[in-house]
C-alpha cells in the first residue's frame, strides 16, 4: 500500500496542534455559594440528609474536612473570600463597610472581576456579596421575589405577614408549601444560571460562572417535596444543647431565630427548646440543604450538556457554618466550629477524584487558588495561599492553623485559632487587654463544650497557643511557602448605604396607638407601643441589642440644636425610662435615656437634646449629616413597671 507522506505530516500536525490547544485551553469555573450552610451534608457525614448531587460532586473531586472561614457572619465572610484578604484588612464587620466598598474594593478587584480582567466571560447570579454587585460587563441577576410573589415566603399568609421586609417578628422561622422550586428565589437563580450555562456551549472564551443561593439562611423554607425526604422523628438532636461550662456568656450572644415568630431562646424554659420544636426547625434546615442539592444538581447537569464539564473548577461552598441548638445557639456569629466550619467540596480537571483532606485550608486561600488552577497570576496582596498542591496530593502536609475572629461591638473582638488539637480563642478589648480566654481540647471534647482555659495544669499549654496565636497566619502557612503581603488595617467598620436622602429640617410622625391591644401582656421589663406594635423586653439581655423599634425615614439635618419632641403617655402611675439611639446611614449611636414622668393616661411632651449624642456618634464615625432613624428600646434592668405609649414624634 502507497502512504501518502504529505498527507500523513499534515494528519500529525493537527493531531499536534490539537492536543497543544486543548493543553492551553484555560479552564472555566463555576463556582457555588450556599448560605449559612454547616457541614450537614451526607458525603460530611451527616447520613440522615438527602445531598445526592452534592455527594455526587465529592466523589468526583476533593472534599475538604477542616476548611474554615475568617469571620461566621454573611458580609465578613464574603468579603474576604471573595477578595482573597483578611477581615482586618476588608475592615468588614457586617454589613460592608464604607471603606471596603469606596475604598479598599476599586483597589483590589474580587475575583469574579479578576478573572473577567484576565479575558474570562464572568457572569453572577443570586446572593453573592452582601452589598453592591461585582463590576462586570454582564449584568448580575438577582430576583426580588419568587413566582408566588413573596422575597422569602411563598404561601400567602406568610408573605402578607412579612410586609414590606419581607420577613421578621410577626413571620415563622420555616414554611412547608407545596409549590414548585421557583416558587422561592434560589429556584428562579437556578432557573437563570441553566440559561446562561447552555448558552456557553458554543463560546470560545473561558467562562467563570458565580451562583449564589440564599438557603438555608433563616427563614427554613422550601418546597413541600424536600420536607417529605424526611422522617422528622428521626432526625438527630445536637450533641452538646447548652452554653459550653465556663465559657463568657457573650461566647454565644446571636439566637437568629428571636427575629422571628414562635419560640427561641428567650421565651422558652431554662432557654432551651422543646425537643419536638428543635426537630421541627433542624428538619426544616435540612429540607432547605436537599432544596439546594436539586439547584446545584440542574447547574452540573446543564454543564454537562455543554459538553465543557471536564474542563470546569466546580467549587461548592457556603459563606460559614451555622448553629443547630449546638453550644445553646440557632444561629452563626460566634468563634466556634459550629460557625467557621464549612464545607469546600473542589472538583478540578486532571486532579484527585474521590478523595477526602484533613488538612486546614480557609476560605480566604480560595482566591489564590482558583487563580493558581486557571494559570492567572496571584496577585501579590492576597492574604490566602493556594491549596492546589493539596488536589494533588491531598494527604500532604499543609498549614498548622485556621484563623478566625468575631468583634463584639466596637468594644471588644474575639481572634480564635484552631490546630489540630485545639481551640484558642482570646477576646480583646479595644485598648488591648484580654477580657476572657477559651481553650477547647478537641481530642477528648470536640464538641466545644467544657471551656479548659482556666485550670491551673493548662497554663504552660495556655501561654505556647496564645504565643501561636499573636504569631498569626503567616506563621502557619505549609514549610516552604511564604506570603509578603503588607497590607494596611482598615478603619473601623462603617455600615455602607447606597440609599439617598432628602435631608429635612424638621420631621414630624403622629402614631395610630391608645388602645391595648390582645398582644399586650405582663411581661417582665416594660412596654413600648410604636404604630399599635408592642415591645416585649427580656430583662435578663440586652434590649438594645435583641429588641428595638425603629422609626426610620425622618432624614433631620444633624446639629448642635437638635430636639427631639416626643407627645407620650403612659397607662400606669409609674415613671419610666425610655432608652434610645439616633442613626445615620445605618450605624447606630450610643444607647442613651431619658426618665418620663407618669401622666397616668394623659398626654404630655417632653423635650430631649440631642447634641450630646450627636457627638458622641461623630467620635465613633464621622461627621454625621442627617439623623436617619431613632431606635427606641426599654431599659432591660428594670422589673415590668407599666407601658408606655408614643403618640407622635417631631425632629427638629
Amino acid at each position: 500500500m502507497k502512504i501518502n507522506l504529505k498527507r500523513t505530516k499534515i494528519f500529525l500536525l493537527f493531531i499536534v496542534f490539537t492536543t497543544l490547544s486543548f493543553a492551553q485551553e484555560k479552564p472555566n469555573v463555576l463556582l457555588i455559594i450556599a448560605d449559612d450552610m454547616r457541614t450537614e451534608l451526607n458525603c460530611y457525614g451527616a447520613d440522615y440528609i438527602h445531598s445526592p448531587n452534592i455527594d455526587n460532586l465529592a466523589k468526583n473531586g476533593v472534599i475538604f474536612d477542616h476548611a474554615y472561614v475568617q469571620q461566621a457572619v454573611c458580609a465578613a465572610s464574603r468579603a474576604s473570600l471573595l477578595s482573597g484578604t483578611r477581615p482586618n484588612t476588608t475592615g468588614v464587620d457586617y454589613p460592608y463597610s464604607k471603606y471596603f466598598v469606596n475604598d479598599f474594593w476599586p483597589k483590589h478587584p474580587m475575583i469574579a472581576e479578576y478573572f473577567e480582567q484576565n479575558g474570562y466571560y464572568a457572569h453572577t447570579f443570586g446572593k453573592i456579596h452582601h452589598g453592591p454587585s461585582d463590576n462586570l460587563k454582564t449584568t448580575h441577576y438577582m430576583p426580588k421575589t419568587g413566582l408566588n410573589t413573596g422575597s422569602d415566603y411563598a404561601l400567602p399568609e406568610n408573605i402578607k405577614k412579612g410586609g414590606e421586609s419581607g420577613r421578621g417578628q410577626a413571620t415563622p422561622p420555616y414554611e412547608c408549601a407545596d409549590v414548585p422550586d421557583e416558587a422561592y428565589v434560589d429556584g428562579l437563580i437556578a432557573q437563570e444560571a441553566v440559561k446562561v450555562l447552555s448558552q456557553q456551549k458554543e463560546k470560545k472564551e473561558p467562562f467563570f460562572l458565580a451562583v449564589g443561593f440564599k438557603k438555608p439562611h433563616l427563614p427554613f423554607v422550601a418546597p413541600k417535596k424536600y420536607w417529605d425526604l424526611y422522617d422528622e422523628s428521626k432526625i438527630p438532636l445536637a450533641p452538646n444543647r447548652n452554653h459550653p461550662e465556663n465559657a463568657p456568656l457573650y461566647a454565644t450572644s446571636h439566637n437568629a431565630i428571636a427575629n422571628y415568630a414562635g419560640l427561641n431562646y428567650y421565651n422558652s424554659p431554662n432557654n432551651v427548646l422543646p425537643e419536638d420544636y428543635q426537630r421541627k426547625l433542624i428538619h426544616a434546615y435540612a429540607a432547605c440543604i436537599s432544596f439546594i442539592d436539586a439547584q446545584v444538581g440542574k447547574l452540573i447537569e446543564s454543564l454537562k450538556e455543554t459538553g465543557k464539564y471536564d474542563n470546569t473548577i466546580i467549587v461548592f461552598i457556603s459563606d460559614h457554618g451555622f448553629h443547630l441548638g449546638h453550644q445553646q445557639m440557632w444561629g452563626k456569629s460566634t468563634n466556634f466550629d459550629n460557625a467557621t466550619r464549612a464545607p469546600l467540596i473542589v472538583s478540578a480537571p486532571n486532579h484527585k477524584k474521590e478523595k477526602r483532606s484533613t488538612q486546614f485550608v480557609e476560605y480566604v486561600d480560595l482566591y489564590a487558588t482558583l487563580c493558581d488552577l486557571a494559570d492567572i497570576e496571584i496577585p501579590e496582596y492576597t492574604e490566602g495561599t493556594s491549596f492546589k498542591p493539596l488536589l494533588e496530593n491531598p494527604d500532604r502536609e499543609w498549614k498548622t492553623a485556621a484563623f478566625s475572629q468575631f468583634p463584639k461591638g466596637r468594644e471588644m473582638e474575639g481572634y480564635s485559632m484552631r490546630t489540630a488539637d485545639y481551640r484558642y480563642t482570646e477576646w480583646r478589648l479595644s485598648e488591648g487587654k484580654i477580657d476572657s480566654i477559651e481553650l477547647y481540647d478537641h481530642r477528648e471534647n470536640s464538641i466545644e463544650s467544657i471551656n479548659i482555659a482556666y485550670k491551673k495544669e493548662n497554663e504552660s499549654l495556655i501561654k505556647a497557643l496564645s504565643q501561636r496565636l499573636n504569631a498569626g497566619w503567616k506563621a502557619a502557612l505549609p514549610e516552604g511557602v511564604e506570603n509578603n503581603s503588607n497590607n494596611p488595617i482598615a478603619p473601623p467598620h462603617i455600615n455602607w448605604s447606597n440609599k439617598k436622602i432628602t435631608v429635612n429640617s424638621k420631621k414630624t410622625i403622629t402614631f395610630k396607638s391608645g388602645k391595648e391591644t390582645k398582644l399586650w401582656k405582663s411581661t417582665e421589663g416594660y412596654q413600648l407601643s410604636v404604630k399599635n406594635q408592642l415591645l416585649h423586653i427580656d430583662v435578663a439581655h440586652d434590649a438594645n441589642y435583641w429588641k428595638k423599634m425603629k422609626v426610620s425615614d425622618l432624614n433631620v439635618k444633624a446639629t448642635n440644636n437638635s430636639v427631639l419632641k416626643l407627645a407620650y403617655k403612659t397607662i400606669d402611675d409609674q415613671p419610666l425610662t425610655l432608652a434610645y439611639h439616633i442613626s445615620s446611614g445605618d450605624n447606630w449611636g450610643e444607647l442613651s435615656s431619658i426618665s418620663l414622668p407618669s401622666t397616668n393616661g394623659e398626654i404630655q411632651d417632653i423635650t430631649i437634646q440631642l447634641a450630646s449624642d450627636i457627638s458622641k456618634w461623630e467620635d465613633i464615625y464621622e461627621k454625621m449629616e442627617a439623623i436617619e432613624e431613632i431606635i427606641f428600646c426599654i431599659n432591660p434592668k428594670e422589673k415590668f413597671k407599666g407601658t408606655l405609649v408614643l403618640e407622635s414624634l417631631t425632629l427638629e
